[in-house]
């Protein structure tokens, strides 16, 4: 029987094996509005060699991220709370508490809170680089806050052109005139 080498174990090249240590514990991140909802980044691609970034996010009942095409990065989501639909391509999926799905990249899907409460559930988007988009694009909030039941607007920038430059391309998108239309976050609409 032979011994894997230490080195291995913390090779963050090596796919296989990590060797996690303590200084990877995270605690409750802060929370911000994303527009159309509230949570948090609770890992990022720092803290998983790139591999992942996990968010934790809450959605109003009736709120929404219209439809989207991730092109860098496949999503997987699981609820916590309350209901979630997703569509995937042309396949509705109604996630209740202990549901998962995966929304692979390439693939156009939506969200939104089917439910009459407000939902919580985690996403992790591999490989990592989505949570900078959300960083470009949140805006700091109370941590006992309840998500929003109304876009908010973010700083700025055009949230379609900002998303373009993460690989993320809204259907709504192709629908708005240049002419600032958008400086909302689509997902809040």
């Amino acid at each position: 029987m032979s011994k894997t080498p230490d080195n291995e174990l913390t090779d963050p090249s090596n796919d296989c094996l990590h060797k996690v240590s303590a200084d990877k514990y995270q605690p409750k991140s802060e929370r911000s509005n994303f527009d159309f909802g509230i949570g948090s980044i609770c890992l990022s691609g720092t803290d998983t060699w790139g591999k992942y970034c996990l968010l934790e996010l809450g959605l109003a009942p009736g709120m929404s991220v219209p439809r989207h095409t991730h092109t860098r990065e496949d999503e997987a989501y699981y609820v916590l709370a309350g209901e979630l639909e997703v569509i995937v391509g042309e396949e509705v999926f109604l996630l209740k508490p202990g549901d998962t799905l995966v929304a692979p990249r390439g693939i156009p899907h939506q969200l939104r809170n089917s439910g009459e409460t407000e939902n919580h559930y985690l996403i992790i988007f591999s490989p990592s680089g989505f949570e900078e988009f959300v960083k470009a694009t949140a805006v700091p909030g109370p941590n006992d806050k309840s998500a929003p039941t109304a876009p908010s607007p973010i700083g700025g920038q055009d949230t379609f052109d900002l998303a373009a430059a993460y690989g993320i391309y809204f259907d709504e998108a192709k629908n708005h005139s240049k002419a600032g239309r958008n400086k909302i976050a689509p997902a809040l609409r």
